[in-house]
């Protein structure tokens, strides 16, 4: 079999990205943590000129793209003026109030809900979207309403390297403010009552999240949960470890990996009633079953992003129209962010949607690198390929931000994929199987074995030598650079087009290469204030030194492993004094009546990084 040098590009025409990315880049520009008078002033004289344009018959075409540039930037920064103001807020003593919770998640030692608190500031009603931190022995629930008393706080990012945006993730939520709530200061008002439709829904997802928990053991119910429901509380520190090690957290988010294979199993169930059920009845059915998943998953971003673009392209088939999967996603994405443009800030929605670009994009021309006589062998590089697609356009993205990758991705998704489907597919369906006599215990049994399977899996390689890669700090120019060396070795229009791309391929793989090396070889101590912690790191070994127990910087810690590639030993400095002799610095740590700090530098171009 021989095949044309060049890979020519699917005809899926394009012309919906070029609407799409000046719209997201205006989107960008409107960001308030970037945002200026200088830059105001100028959208609204380029808004003006926009439409201008678009009078002109020859520049008709620039002012469309600039028009939706404004629209993207003016629809963000309307979104975000009440966010603003609701951050310009400040509670300099207890205020009494009353809480509606929204999200609720069971921790070991506290609960953590996200709800609206509503109060009173002199005669004026108000209310905040708050995040409460509850430390209390009795669990609250999303059914009641709570009589409040506590002080939020502005949510604010720690600033050291590698730090989670906790401001940005509760942004998109449109929270802005936290609280840390005891016992004495919550309680339950009596009768009130949520809603009529708010408690329906609520039952239902409480009572299917009860058969998951009554039929499989305690970790399968809790994988059953987050796999289905979206309940991802009982998720453990260790299985999220098992989960990132071998790169399988895609599986924990209901995204479009659910949805899709809900309408299979769903198209397949109503083929056998085709007698009976034409092929629009079947597909307005499907439509209807999938969109009501989603409402009692939540709604998330991943979520309706999958529903919306795979109603799309349902929508096509009624009206006898089909539409090419990569416009459906562009025309769902630009749907979406019409909707609510914040969602171009989740991380989650960005790697959704590039996991998709690249399956429709490199799936075809990778699966068609290898041919097997053996059709076991086809399925497996078919999976195999699929799973290359999307990590080619999903990898860049996750270094930049994650500074880690799973080195044993690739094979343990292949062996993952046929038991993720199934679990998926017989827990979609578990609920209505527990109803039916025979099938409960079968339906029980298939599903608390294939998890089981699963976690032995992700066991084995999360905990075989070299998991994870740790250490990749990456400049944003080098994602986009690996993006489009990509595209052109698929879709490259001459030789040379490829060639260029497998040097920037290859280039960029060295650089990669060179810079964590290099950041493997550095001297370095740092002092973090908020936690007070001084961390002495020569290459991959480090020391930490602070005052408080290790047990209350876990998030501090484990990042600075990722971020620099090395292993902190911790010591909390007990009472007395501790000198400590470097080779550029001498630091001396005093414990006795307030915790200081002295470094001195042999010379005054070593200087300590502050955060």
């Amino acid at each position: 079999m021989t095949t044309s040098s060049v890979q020519e590009a699917p005809k899926l025409q394009w012309h919906f990205s070029l609407v799409l990315l000046p719209f997201i880049a205006g989107i960008y520009l409107a960001d308030y943590r970037n945002l200026t008078d200088g830059v105001l002033l100028f959208f609204k004289f380029f808004t003006v000129g926009s439409f201008l344009l678009l009078l002109s018959k020859p520049l008709r075409q620039f002012g469309l793209l600039f028009s939706f540039m404004a629209l993207g930037f003016w629809l963000l920064h309307s979104r975000q003026i009440a966010f603003r103001q609701q951050q310009s807020l400040q509670f300099n003593v207890e205020t009494a109030g009353f809480f509606i919770p929204e999200s609720i998640e069971y921790k070991t030692k506290f609960q953590k809900a996200k709800g609206v608190f509503y109060y009173k500031s002199g005669a004026q009603k108000k209310t905040i979207q708050l995040q409460l931190y509850l430390f209390a022995t009795k669990p609250i629930s999303l059914r009641k309403v709570y009589a409040l008393r506590c002080q939020p706080e502005l949510l604010a990012n720690e600033r050291y390297p590698g730090a989670f945006d906790q401001s940005r993730y509760y942004e998109l939520q449109g929270c802005s403010h936290r609280a840390f709530v005891y016992t004495s200061n919550i309680r339950v008002l009596a009768g009130t009552r949520l809603p009529p439709a708010d408690n329906s829904l609520l039952r239902i997802k409480s009572k299917l999240s009860e058969m998951f928990t009554q039929a499989l053991s305690a970790r399968s119910a809790a994988i059953g949960r987050a796999l289905i429901l979206g309940e991802r509380d009982g998720i453990d520190t260790q299985l999220r470890t098992y989960f990132l090690a071998t790169g399988s957290m895609h599986i924990l988010a209901v995204s479009g990996m659910h949805i899709g294979l809900l309408i299979l199993a769903l198209l397949k169930i109503l083929a056998f009633f085709s007698r009976w059920i034409s092929r629009k009845q079947a597909l307005l059915l499907v439509l209807l079953i999938v969109w009501y998943y989603a409402v009692l998953t939540g709604l998330s971003a991943s979520v309706l992003r999958s529903v919306f673009m795979f109603s799309v392209l349902l929508l096509s088939q009624l009206s006898g129209r089909q539409m090419s999967q990569l416009s459906a996603l562009f025309f769902s994405a630009f749907c979406l962010l019409l909707y609510d443009p914040r969602y171009i800030f989740d991380l989650g929605f960005q790697l959704s949607y590039l996991a998709m670009l690249g399956i429709y994009l490199y799936y075809e021309p990778i699966r068609a690198l290898l041919h097997f006589r053996w059709k076991v062998l086809t399925h497996l590089w078919d999976g195999t390929a699929l799973g290359l697609a999307a990590t080619l356009t999903t990898l860049p993205l996750s270094l930049y931000h994650f500074h880690l990758y799973p080195n044993y991705a690739q094979i343990a998704n292949l062996c993952l994929m046929s038991l993720s489907s199934l679990i998926l597919v017989v827990g979609m369906f578990f609920p209505v199987l527990q109803l039916l006599p025979g099938l409960d215990r079968l339906s029980a049994f298939v599903l608390e074995t294939t998890i089981q399977w699963m976690l032995h899996i992700m066991r084995f390689f999360s905990e075989a030598p070299g998991a994870l890669a740790k250490g990749f700090v990456l400049p944003f120019w080098w994602v986009a650079l690996f993006w489009l060396a990509t595209y052109y070795l698929f879709y490259g229009l001459t030789r040379q087009h490829k060639y260029l791309a497998q040097l920037g391929l290859l280039g960029s793989l060295l650089f990669m290469v060179n810079l964590r090396q290099r950041k493997l070889q550095e001297q370095q101590t740092t002092f973090f204030e908020n936690d007070r912690v001084l961390l002495l790191r020569e290459g991959s070994k480090a020391l930490a030194f602070g005052p408080k127990p290790a047990a209350q910087c876990a998030f501090l810690l484990p990042t600075l492993e990722i971020y620099h590639n090395c292993k902190i030993t911790y010591k909390q400095v007990e009472k007395g004094k501790t000198r400590i002799k470097l080779k550029h610095h001498e630091v001396e740590i005093s414990n006795e009546d307030a915790y200081q700090i002295v470094i001195r530098a042999q010379k005054q171009t070593d200087k300590i990084k502050v955060y």
